[in-house]
């Protein structure tokens, strides 16, 4: 290998023709999508396949409800309204996340309270969350990040204490598990996301779409009548006396996924935990293989957790500190250079965005959960650096290695290898 840096002209480390051998399953994709086609059936919930899916992913799951959505973000929406969060009302979520985790309630009158992250696992600090607490608090919103699962034990045990639900954000974790359960079968409800095309969509992916879990008859009630109007039997299946009188057209909300999407991310289910598995794999040995190298500490999971998705891909937290300063940036571009499949994770803090900064007149004329007090908020008092001081710390050093599920022979080793090059004549990119 040659010493020399490929950002200068050298050989690159890693000389692999094809990074991952893996191949999309297009064929099936197409068959299934072609056999709705043929049926007519490009709309609908409740029945025909979009049933069948809902089913099979709870039964994969193990709740006792599930619902497929048109996105994530509207079933995490639907969760909101499902926990009866409203006006005036507060909700916790950590400040390395994203909008679509929360927007739901924002824009409902609800004011997101951030907390503080674990610094070597990247989720949000249980610790943390229950300072944040008040009595206007109405849900506890873990994100799993990039597939590692919260501390789910602690998170619960502040949910029964406090009488506060738990809605978990699980967009990049589908089959992953805490203690041997499956996430979606944990809390109180379990968000999903269906976005993307495979590989490097969502773990299920159809384009877009969503799904929820749950195992309470009032929360899959109540997201009923919130967005799924003129579902098959709507009607039949509620039974909480609250509801029985509204008809097909319940709250008038029509959030239902499109039945191709579903065809689609049904097939893709299919290959999920084999993919996992391989994913879990490659992390395992590109963790090991990268452990110990100055500047770099891969991401831990809990003892409980059994991390899968690996949406991004395998999280690494950067040390500049240990590498003379070198900006995360330039260290990417060097490995980059070298062939390594490496990114930087370069989202802002959610407390760092201008709304929640300076505040935002959110509906206008003086009306909002970030404005001036409402429905009983005092006025919001926007965020700073150093307010959140362990996400801080890493945010902009967050490096992610291509979740590769077949990778070609020799490349762990030649990964390791770019790393090490990279790592041993830093200073030349000071």
């Amino acid at each position: 290998m040659s010493n020399k840096l490929a950002i200068f002209g050298g050989t690159p480390a890693v000389s692999v023709p094809v990074l991952d051998l893996w191949q999309p399953p297009k064929e099936e994709m197409k068959r299934a999508v072609c056999e709705l086609i043929d049926a007519d059936f490009l709309s609908g919930s409740g029945t025909g396949l979009p049933k069948q899916f809902e089913e099979e992913f709870r039964q994969y799951v193990g709740a006792q409800y599930c619902l497929s959505l048109d996105h994530g973000s509207t079933a995490l929406a639907s969760a909101f309204f499902a926990v009866k969060v409203g006006p005036g009302d507060e909700f916790i979520t950590p400040t390395l996340g994203y909008i679509g985790t929360y927007g739901g309630a924002l824009h409902i009158g609800a004011r997101p309270v951030f907390c503080d992250i674990d610094p070597h696992t990247l989720l949000a600090d249980p610790d943390d969350i229950e300072k944040r607490i008040t009595p206007r608090t109405r849900a506890i919103v873990p994100i799993h990040l990039f597939g590692n699962v919260c501390e789910m034990d602690a998170l619960r045990d502040i949910s029964l204490r406090y009488g506060i639900p738990i809605i978990e954000d699980a967009a990049h974790a589908h089959g992953a598990e805490w203690d041997g359960v499956k996430v979606g079968n944990i809390s109180d409800i379990t968000c999903f996301s269906l976005q993307g095309s495979l590989p490097y969509g969502k773990p299920i992916c159809g384009g877009e779409g969503g799904l929820v879990t749950t195992n309470s008859r009032a929360y899959y009630e109540r997201m009923l009548v919130h967005c799924h109007l003129h579902r098959a039997g709507i009607t039949e299946e509620l039974t909480l006396p609250e509801y029985r009188d509204l008809d097909s057209q319940v709250l008038g909300q029509k959030w239902r996924a499109h039945p191709l999407a579903l065809a689609i991310a049904r097939v893709t289910m299919q290959s999920l935990d084999e993919r996992n598995a391989r994913r879990a794999q490659f992390r395992q040995q590109i963790f090991g293989a990268l452990q110990g190298m100055a500047g770099i500490e891969p991401v831990c999971a809990y003892p409980k957790a059994k991390p899968a998705g690996f949406y991004t891909g395998h999280p690494l937290v950067y040390h500049p500190e240990q590498l003379h300063g070198l900006p995360a940036q330039r260290f990417v571009e060097a490995l980059k250079a070298e062939g390594v499949p490496v990114s930087l994770y370069g989202r802002k803090l959610e407390h760092q965005k201008t709304i929640f900064r300076r505040g935002f007149d959110l509906w206008g004329h003086g009306r909002g959960p970030l404005g001036g007090e409402f429905f009983g908020l005092p006025p919001f008092q926007g965020y700073k650096d150093g307010d959140f001081p362990q996400a801080e710390k890493v945010a902009g050093n967050i490096l992610h290695i291509r979740p590769i599920i077949e990778p070609p022979d020799g490349l762990v080793e030649q990964i390791a290898s770019a790393f090490e090059k990279v790592i041993a004549h830093h200073q030349q990119l000071l």
